[in-house]
């Protein structure tokens, strides 16, 4: 399986025995070995999800790489972080998702579905946040942030309230629902990006950056 090893905290190395890995377009830094690359694009699961992916932009060009050799990866100075995947859905923003292996399957979800309709819509005018790609399965995967990403505990008894600018990934047995704050702003006509919060309960993590797109 491929290796994932921090370098420092912008750059990363993956280690390949015959696998195969995904990154961003644009963020092989440096590689050696005997490594080809080829241009795909961050698949789905059939027509329904190609339709999601045109309308929340979900879909990204992605490089894989395959062989046998070592790949090193960063993207525009952002800090980077690995995520272990056991058996197991993690959430992600596609701009976030720096690399992941062949191991995991992608998808794409809304993120705060269960508010329907509305959480669609809500989804529309923020335009961040609110959908999100999914890799599924045992594997790792490594994400970018603007600053430290940081690692929320959410526990049945302390839910996390997230702006959707601020948001970058969640694992675990986790649910999430669009929640609107009526403030002062509002009242006199000024929008606020924490008009609307994805509310997280259950069991789980999720990853924030200390920057609001």
């Amino acid at each position: 399986m491929p290796r994932y090893q921090q370098i420092n905290e912008k750059l990363m190395e993956v280690s390949l025995n015959g696998e195969a890995v995904f990154a961003k377009k644009g963020a092989m830094i440096s590689y050696q070995g005997n490594v080809v690359f080829r241009r795909s694009f961050l698949a789905g699961n059939g027509v329904q999800d190609f339709a999601m992916r045109v309308l929340t932009s979900e879909g990204y060009a992605l490089m894989v790489a395959e062989g046998t050799g070592t790949v090193y990866y960063g993207y525009n100075g952002f800090f980077v972080s690995i995520i272990q995947v056991v058996n197991e859905t993690v959430f992600v923003e596609s701009d976030t998702l720096l690399a992941f292996d062949a191991r995991l399957r992608t998808g794409t979800m809304f993120l705060g579905n269960q508010g329907g309709v509305q959480g669609i819509l809500r989804g529309a005018v923020s335009g961040q946040g609110l959908f999100t790609t999914t890799l599924q399965g045992t594997g790792e995967i490594a994400i970018l942030s603007d600053g430290n990403a940081i690692g929320l505990p959410v526990t049945p008894q302390q839910p996390v309230f997230v702006d959707p600018d601020a948001y970058i990934a969640h694992k675990g047995e986790l649910s999430s629902n669009i929640v609107t704050d009526l403030n002062w702003k509002n009242l006199i006509g000024q929008a606020s990006g924490e008009s609307y919060q994805v509310k997280f309960t259950g069991q789980g993590t999720v990853y924030i950056q200390a920057s609001e797109r």
